[in-house]
């Protein structure tokens, strides 16, 4: 057998071989196919795109229309979701596929005789019904555990047992997350329609359920603002109130226009290129490269004047369309941020009245307390960090900047605070508010810059915007208390003594009227007058007003004096019940009678509220300079020739003051005396007090 006759054989029996085979195979194949749906799972690897139905083909444009008309829609009772509407009714005999271009539908109106039904203006609750109606039909459509509503309330992470899961399940998604958003798909049809119920439930006061709306209307809606988003986002499909997929279809006209003008001048170049390397290679002559090069150029110089035309409208279609969406979008992300922001901070600020305690015991101090909220004073939580997100996303939001800053002031984070009130202030300045809600905002404003930048020793900066406040700002009690801080604040740390004077002379004609009726009048005013007296004698004192700085000086000594009298009364009110206490303690070592324990009790409650009673009276009598008011009230007797008050004066200091104060007015009495024996006037040591 030749060695081409063995070769054939062979090949006949290998492919005799493969076709015995071949059953084997493909019977292998479909068994390894089936196992998995033998042992009870499915082949998930295929993600049924295109099996679900969009927004817009389960939702019809009339529908949407419909909710904010006073048009009902149909709801199913026991499972609530909206009804479709009803077909229009075809007349027997006719081909359905066939219409009459003659005919007409008459709808016939709902009954309204029925009481049950409602008419008119929808109520909150029949709009939440109808809008919640509309995204079941939607979401019914979803056989598998991909839907998307559902699944977040079967999910172990979220529970909606308390509203505070519901902030629990935010700050989760904000950290463990795949894409800003988890988004799912771009549809602005489901992202007002969630957007939607959350404003009503908020309105309802129902905060649970309106943060889950936010949280599923960012999932239809990303945060990617790019151009080519613009262009080409599946969202042009749902946009049906045609916002901006008209113009968005026409900048993409104009982009592919201006790509084509590119790619035809870069082209150009290179055909020039080829051209002058074909003539080189065939030897042509030296004119002929010469008209060709020319020829190419002119070519390329027609495309690039294309180019810049195609781009010129490119720039313009930039500026007229994408950036006019864009700001919208912006500004439209920016609000539903700070509206869900408001929502977590409700929620939060509920769940800190869950974590009040009342103290019921029978003791000095009993009230409602809140326990400390660790989360709040550490770091950044929900409320900050979607205040923060609604920034990013427009920078230029007054009052999503206005919270941010008073957040951070809270946090005691100052310097970030001044910046964001000064950003605030750089936006509301331009517009110049004419409403008493913005000039509110921003008095309100200067007076945090003010107190923020005293804070961190920023005196001189602090002092312009205690002035602009107190220009911008209405007269009312909060104006009166601040002006009084004012007063303080340039005399003792700033040194004008005028616009303290004129600040302090503003407060005390509106004290009496303006105060605050639940401070005690008793102890406050004589404390707060004295200290506002005191510097307004200072401003007499550098015009050399003697008179007006001696009387000045009297009024706060004399309101020094009332406070010093409530002290010693209260000090002589404590040593009394202490007495009283010990006396029943005596008896209590003879006898131990329910009367005399319960007595007991009352009294040591007593001794504890007035020890607290002593202890602001002393601290309201050690904010007043009363050493320094003595000292001058002696220098300006001996000027009025009264050596025998300054003397008086000189002993009040003894008697009050600590060891330096005591040993300058030992030299200042002996002085004095010296005088009063030889007639022969000595100055003070110390004319400056």
């Amino acid at each position: 057998m030749d060695r081409s006759h063995q070769k054939k054989e062979i090949g006949q029996k290998g492919k005799g071989f493969f076709l015995k085979g071949k059953p084997f195979f493909l019977a292998m194949i479909f068994l390894f196919s089936v196992l998995p749906l033998i042992s009870g799972e499915e082949d998930r690897r295929n993600p049924l795109q295109g099996l679900y139905l969009t927004p817009l083909q389960v939702i019809s444009v009339e529908e949407l229309d419909q909710l904010d008309s006073e048009k009902r829609i149909p709801i199913d009772e026991d499972s609530g979701i909206a009804l479709r509407p009803p077909e229009p009714a075809t007349p027997i005999g006719t081909d359905p596929a066939v219409t009459d271009p003659n005919a007409t539908t008459v709808i016939e109106p709902p009954a309204t005789d029925d009481p049950s039904v409602e008419s008119g203006p929808k109520s909150l609750d029949t709009k939440i019904r109808e809008g919640e109606g509309l995204l079941k039909r939607y979401y019914s459509q979803f056989i598998e555990e991909k839907r998307i509503w559902e699944d977040r309330e079967r999910g172990n992470v979220y529970s909606s047992r308390s509203d505070q899961n519901d902030i629990r399940l935010l700050l989760w998604q904000s950290t463990h997350k795949l894409s800003e958003t988890l988004i799912v798909k771009d549809s602005p049809v489901l992202y007002e329609l969630h957007s939607r119920m959350a404003r009503l439930y908020t309105e309802k006061e129902k905060y649970a359920p309106a943060l889950r709306h936010y949280l599923a209307a960012f999932r239809y809606h990303p945060l990617d603002l790019t151009e080519e988003r613009f262009r080409q986002g599946e969202w042009q499909k749902e946009d049906y109130k045609s916002l901006f997929a008209p113009s968005a279809k026409e900048h993409q006209r104009i982009w592919e226009t201006k790509d084509k003008a590119e790619k035809d001048w870069k082209q150009a170049k290179d055909d020039k290129h080829t051209a002058l390397a074909d003539l080189a290679r065939a030897k042509r002559s030296l004119s002929e490269i010469e008209r060709e090069e020319k020829r190419q150029d002119e070519i390329i110089k027609n495309r690039f004047a294309s180019l810049q035309t195609a781009s010129k409208n490119y720039e313009e279609s930039l500026k007229s369309r994408y950036a006019v969406y864009l700001l919208q979008k912006q500004q439209s992300d920016s609000k539903t941020f700070y509206d869900m922001a408001n929502v977590v901070k409700k929620i939060e600020d509920d769940n800190k009245e869950r974590l009040k305690i009342v103290n019921k015991l029978g003791v000095a101090g009993k009230g409602i307390y809140v326990l400390f909220d660790y989360k709040r004073n550490t770091d950044f939580f929900a409320y900050e960090l979607l205040l923060e997100k609604a920034y990013s996303q427009w920078q230029e939001n007054p009052q999503v900047i206005l919270d941010v800053a008073e957040q951070y002031r809270q946090d005691g984070k100052k310097e970030k605070a001044i910046d964001f009130y000064e950003k605030y202030l750089g936006l509301v300045e331009k517009q110049n508010p004419q409403d008493d809600a913005g000039k509110e905002n921003l008095a309100k404003t200067y007076l945090r810059l003010a107190m923020l930048n005293a804070d961190i020793k920023r005196k001189v900066i602090a002092s312009s915007y205690y002035e602009k406040y107190f220009l911008g700002s209405p007269d009312n009690p909060e104006k009166t208390r601040v002006s009084y801080e004012m007063g303080v604040f340039f005399a003792g740390h700033i040194g004008d003594l005028k616009k303290a004077s004129i600040y302090l002379t503003y407060w005390l004609d509106r004290n009496s009227k303006d105060w605050n009726p639940a401070l005690d009048a008793n102890t406050n005013l004589p404390e707060l007058e004295s200290i506002a007296f005191f510097h307004l004698s200072k401003k007499d004192k550098a015009d050399r007003n003697q008179e007006a700085e001696r009387n000045k000086l009297n009024l706060a000594y004399s309101q020094w004096k009332k406070l010093e009298t409530l002290h010693i009364e209260a000090e002589k009110e404590l040593e009394t019940i202490r007495a009283r206490k010990l006396k029943i303690k005596k008896d209590l070592l003879v006898t131990t009678e329910d009367d005399a324990l319960s007595q007991y009790r009352l009294l040591d409650i007593r001794i504890e509220d007035q020890e607290a009673v002593v202890r602001v009276l002393k601290t309201k009598l050690d904010k007043i300079p009363v050493l320094q008011l003595l000292f001058r009230l002696g220098v300006l007797a001996e000027y009025g020739k009264d050596f025998q008050k300054a003397v008086g004066y000189y002993n009040s200091v003894i008697e009050l003051g600590g060891e330096v104060e005591i040993q300058l007015a030992l030299k200042e009495k002996k002085r004095v005396e010296r005088i009063l024996t030889t007639g022969v006037i000595f100055p003070p040591f110390n004319e400056s007090i």
